[in-house]
């Protein structure tokens, strides 16, 4: 998304489509809040485009991340990759993984964009606190829930046990890539010896995971986290399984909201 008033637009039909199909008699008067924190990235630091190649993953959390997505649809086999020595074997291995499996269209420059995007979230705290004090003047308007997509969904919750309670008491994440290792353990540090704790104010957690979504490839959050979360599965197609628009027009979507609303 390019702008905070496309992101309204977009998310709001789609979630009134959505809607619409399970007969929620409010679909028409359905409100969102966004918070959009993209045009954040582009302050010289992430760049401005998808323009990176492999050897711009740092070591650390960043190739943590790519062989974490790629290790959890296949079975590492890093022998087969090439010996080049810009990129650690297994790194060459994640990439040819999900380029096969058209992650982000099976562009490695986008595929790397998005772990480059996770991990600034994660590491750079000056670039944290700014996306955190978008949501929170998002929470300003008092939700009756939360719905977060992708990275979203690690804000969202990042927010959410850091804060005291609020108006909303359902969360719903959307091809959520919480349940990734080097995630949790970057929220988390303890999180090998416990589960992580559940956020603030939430008495229900849905997470929806779409089959072919390699971002939420640890389709089941339940328990990771210190309570119940409802893990439903989503049949969007692999050219938009990740794709936000479609996760938000899903039945599985639809049906919770609903739920939460009425």
């Amino acid at each position: 998304m390019s702008s905070r008033d496309e992101m309204h637009d977009s998310w709001l039909a789609a979630l009134r489509e959505g809607l619409r199909n399970v007969r929620f008699s409010e679909a028409e008067d359905l409100t969102v809040e966004c918070a959009f924190y993209g045009h954040l990235y582009n302050d010289g630091k992430a760049g401005t485009g998808w323009q990176y190649v492999v050897g711009d993953l740092r070591p650390g959390v960043e190739e943590d991340l790519l062989v974490a997505l790629a290790e959890a649809v296949e079975e590492p086999s890093y022998e087969a990759s090439s010996k080049a020595a810009y990129a650690p074997r297994s790194v060459q291995w994640a990439i040819r993984v999900l380029q096969s499996r058209k992650v982000f269209g099976g562009t490695a420059a986008r595929i790397i964009g998005f772990i480059k995007q996770v991990a600034r979230y994660l590491r750079d705290d000056d670039f944290r606190k700014a996306v955190l004090a978008e949501f929170s003047t998002a929470m300003e308007s008092q939700p009756r829930l939360i719905i977060a997509h992708s990275l979203g969904s690690v804000v969202a919750y990042d927010w959410l046990r850091c804060h005291e309670a609020t108006s909303a008491t359902t969360l719903i994440t959307l091809g959520s890539p919480l349940g990734l290792r080097p995630v949790l353990r970057e929220l988390h540090p303890l999180w090998d010896a416990c589960q992580a704790p559940w956020p603030t104010g939430i008495a229900t957690w849905v997470n929806i995971a779409a089959k072919e979504d390699v971002v939420a490839s640890v389709k089941e959050l339940d328990g990771l986290f210190a309570g119940k979360i409802h893990d439903l599965p989503a049949s969007n197609s692999r050219g938009t399984a990740h794709d936000a628009a479609t996760y938000l027009k899903n039945v599985r979507t639809a049906q919770a909201v609903k739920v939460a609303l009425d």
